[in-house]
C-alpha cells in the first residue's frame, strides 16, 4: 500500500472500535483505581478508629490491674488475676503513667 493509496471505509472502522475499546478500558481502569483508593482510606480511617477502642481498653485493663494490686498487693493479684509478677509490674506501671498523663 502506498502513501496515496486510500485507507478503506471498514479499515477505518475497525480502527474507530478499537480506539473506542481502547478508551473504555482505560476509563475502567481508571474508576477501578478510584475505587481502590476510596476503600484504601476507609480502611485506614476503621484502623485508626479500632487503634483508638483497643488503647482504651488496654489502659482500662491496666488502670483495673492497678485497682486490684492497690488493695491486694502485687503477688495476691498476680495469683489472682493468673498474670506473672513481671506482666502486674508492667500494666501498674502503664496505669500510672496513664494517670500522670492526664
Amino acid at each position: 500500500m502506498s502513501i496515496h493509496t486510500p485507507v478503506s471505509l471498514t479499515a477505518r472502522e475497525r480502527l474507530r472500535d478499537h480506539q473506542s475499546a481502547a478508551a473504555k478500558a482505560i476509563a475502567g481502569h481508571s474508576a477501578a483505581l478510584a475505587r481502590l483508593d476510596k476503600a484504601i482510606s476507609r480502611r485506614s480511617d476503621v484502623l485508626l478508629a479500632q487503634d483508638a477502642l483497643v488503647a482504651r481498653a488496654n489502659s482500662d485493663v491496666a488502670a483495673a490491674v492497678a485497682s486490684v494490686v492497690a488493695v491486694t498487693g502485687a503477688d495476691t493479684a498476680a495469683g489472682l488475676l493468673g498474670l506473672s509478677k513481671a506482666e502486674i509490674h508492667r500494666l501498674t506501671k502503664a496505669a500510672n503513667a496513664a494517670t500522670a498523663d492526664s
